[in-house]
């Protein structure tokens, strides 16, 4: 007792002086001596400057940090399952090159191993952790040995990992130094922990580049995670997961690569994008900066630095999580009891878009009385409520204006604030940046919304069959089967084939009718793709003919999409027509991806579809779709639709009847959004240009 009391005595005495973590260590509780004991360790017993002021600057921040997951306990299959994956995959990595380990040899060597392995595991009982998923904050938990161990060998790689050596002290207190990687994430080891485990697959080295060190670490965990395929867990187990395929998300994937690489000397830290431009949800990915400070972003299991922007195009701000807290960040500017958006309310992290894509400053007039400091430009967000914040600004009072720091242009804007809760309150009409080189000079403007004004213009009927727009590759899907063509025969082998019909222009995304010129019957049919384009990337067909014919291998068809309240009159002409069946009923062939009824899927692993009805028939017409995203107006849906003024102001609601919906009195040259209530998540805004839909980001702001 007497020992305990003396040496708490002399960590009082050596640290009397530090201020800076005084607030962690009040809420430390019980666990503050364990921390006084980190800081006397290195002023007194260490006595290195350097590796005090890294405790310092760890546990001045710790106060920002709490963590949800902890490991308690793992089964005994588990262990021996990670070190048999390890034994198995370091007897076959050793030695080996990263060209080595994805040639194909080796692949086809591995690969054998892997069906041994999962064979093995097939009737394993299901290999479960215990975690605790309460929240702790680290300095009520965090001891001394953790902090001890971590500080020392992350001191030790920065001095002599090749790719840290040219850091600042600075540099290395955010990108070797931290213990986690992304705030809130549990499951934490110190870096000699992740250095023991995962140093014997990657040795970095003079020789070795960036890339190359962080390509053998996506080799090795993809490669163990495939030993082992799906397991029977059914939640979370720490660093178990990076064993077997059952668990993994992006944040695990971003929080695992991070925390691993900065153990091997690889400064790294975790970003985020707040979100898509187009859809919703957000994406965890990993950045690295090189000997000449330039950063490139990857995804560490699945692309290297230098692989490019692979995901940045679409989307909005990026924030870089940090372990220090950013003063500039929402979370400090804010004042007493001001609201923040819980993405944007975070004291560590730091806007990098600028490191991505390019941004530009903007300034808004804002002459509204408020409370608070911040205003927000939101963009939309179908999760959100049709608006999500995604960048900030510092109100001017005396100015009367906001200036936004970090906009992105040709991105549409809601200016935002937040004058009381959490209920946003609008300031300004959207907009978008354009930004031009006129004479060599840069031009920035901004200007509101094509097709869009914010006068009153009165009411109009309006006719709408699509929630989001067709997507470029679904586009080149159709334009691919330009060249198909429709076949006849009554010889097996198609040798006195007749083409029907040939696809001359890229067919719509619904299921719609074309006439075959057609009196003769076949015994065969079939789709046949272009040889340029060998893919049946048809989704749904049917072969028609009339009801006169008397074929018993006949049934009534399947109604063709209606689009417009013209078309209805085709619904009158149904009875012309019944589709043929080459099995006893149609419900033996809808397991077939042409005719399960679903728009997304297609056999477009092959090249054509065949059709043999038990007896010759007559096709006088098919009625066909190619594959998409079925994100057209669905018969039997519910849809409503909201109109932009001043918010977001509900224009209706419509059950469809048919391929399209009908809305009433609507005001006229709004910005628009349709919902569907029953299905599918994209959703996107959209103007009318003489009755026709043109969305954001596709016909127009491309």
């Amino acid at each position: 007792m007497r020992k305990i009391t003396l040496f708490f005595m002399l960590t009082l005495a050596c640290i009397g002086c530090s201020k800076g973590p005084n607030e962690t260590l009040l809420l430390a509780s019980d666990n503050r001596f364990e921390l006084w004991k980190t800081l006397a360790y290195y002023r007194c017993v260490d006595r290195n400057p350097e590796k005090y002021k890294a405790a310092q600057f760890l546990i001045e921040n710790m106060k920002y940090h709490a963590y949800k997951g902890r490991l308690t306990s793992a089964s005994p299959e588990l262990e021996r399952l990670r070190v048999e994956t390890d034994s198995i995959y370091v007897q076959f990595s050793q030695g080996k090159s990263n060209v080595e380990l994805i040639e194909k040899p080796l692949q086809d060597s591995l690969w054998q191993i892997q069906q041994i392995r999962r064979d093995s595991l097939k009737d394993i009982k299901p290999t479960e952790a215990d975690v605790d998923n309460d929240f702790y904050a680290d300095c009520n938990t965090l001891s001394f040995e953790f902090l001890r161990e971590h500080i020392d060998h992350a001191f030790k790689v920065w001095k002599e990992s090749p790719y840290a050596q040219n850091l600042s002290f600075d540099e290395f207190k955010e990108y070797i130094l931290p213990y986690r990687s992304i705030r809130g994430y549990g499951f934490m080891k110190t870096g000699a922990e992740f250095n023991q485990l995962f140093s014997k697959y990657i040795v970095p080295n003079d020789s070795l580049s960036l890339r190359d060190v962080v390509q053998y670490y996506n080799v090795a965990v993809n490669e163990m995670r495939d030993l082992n395929g799906h397991l029977k867990r059914s939640g979370a187990a720490g660093i178990y997961d990076l064993y077997s395929r059952s668990i993994h998300g992006c944040v695990d994937v971003a929080s695992y690569g991070c925390n691993i690489l900065r153990s091997l000397g690889v400064p790294c830290v975790v970003e985020f994008n707040s979100c898509y431009r187009n859809f919703g949800g957000r994406h965890y990915h990993c950045s690295t900066i090189d000997t000449l400070g330039k950063w490139h972003t990857f995804n560490p299991e699945s692309s290297l630095p230098g692989d490019g922007d692979w995901a940045f195009a679409v989307t909005l701000n990026v924030y870089r999580q940090l372990y220090g807290a950013q003063k500039d960040a929402p979370f400090f500017l804010k004042r007493d009891g001001e609201y923040v958006p819980s993405i944007l309310d975070n004291p560590c992290i730091k806007d990098v878009t600028s490191h991505l894509k390019r941004t530009v400053e903007v300034e808004l007039p804002f002459e509204l009385e408020t409370n608070g400091r911040l205003a927000y430009l939101g963009t939309y967000h179908k999760e959100s409520g049709g608006v999500f914040p995604v960048t900030w600004g510092e109100i001017d009072t005396l100015k009367n204006r906001v200036v936004f720091k970090n906009a992105i242009p040709n991105m549409v804007y809601f200016p935002i604030y937040y004058p009381n809760n959490d209920k946003y309150d609008v300031f300004s009409d959207p907009f978008y940046i354009s930004v031009d080189t006129i004479q060599g000079i840069e031009q920035i403007e901004m200007r509101s919304i094509p097709g869009t004004t914010t006068t009153n213009d009165g009411l109009v009927d309006i006719v709408i069959n699509r929630k989001f727009p067709r997507k470029p590759n679904m586009i080149k899907v159709a334009e691919e089967l330009v060249g198909a063509k429709f076949i006849g025969a009554n010889k097996p082998d198609f040798s006195d084939a007749k083409v029907l019909y040939e696809i001359k222009t890229p067919p719509l995304p619904y299921f719609l009718t074309y006439r075959l010129p057609n009196w003769t019957e076949y015994k065969y049919y079939r789709f046949e793709a272009s040889e340029q384009n060998p893919h049946a990337n048809i989704s749904m067909i049917e072969w028609l003919s009339s009801p006169a014919y008397g074929y018993s291998n006949s049934m009534k068809a399947t109604h063709p999409h209606i689009l417009s309240p013209k078309d209805t009159i085709l619904l009158e002409r149904e009875s012309r027509y019944v589709k043929l069946l080459d099995s006893p009923t149609w419900e033996e062939v809808t397991w077939k991806s042409e005719y399960d009824g679903n728009m997304q899927t297609a056999p477009s692993g092959y090249r054509s579809i065949h059709f043999n009805p038990p007896i010759p028939c007559v096709a006088t017409h098919v009625r066909f779709a190619p594959r998409n995203a079925d994100n057209g107006v669905q018969k039997g849906d519910t849809f409503e639709l909201f109109y932009w003024e001043d918010g977001w102001e509900y224009g209706g609601s419509v059950t469809a009847e048919y391929d399209f919906l009908c809305f009433n009195d609507i005001p006229a040259n709004k910005l628009y959004w349709l919902v569907n209530k029953d299905r599918g998540a994209e959703e996107l805004l959209f103007t009318l240009e003489d009755g026709k839909q043109q969305f954001l980001y596709y016909d127009m702001l491309k």
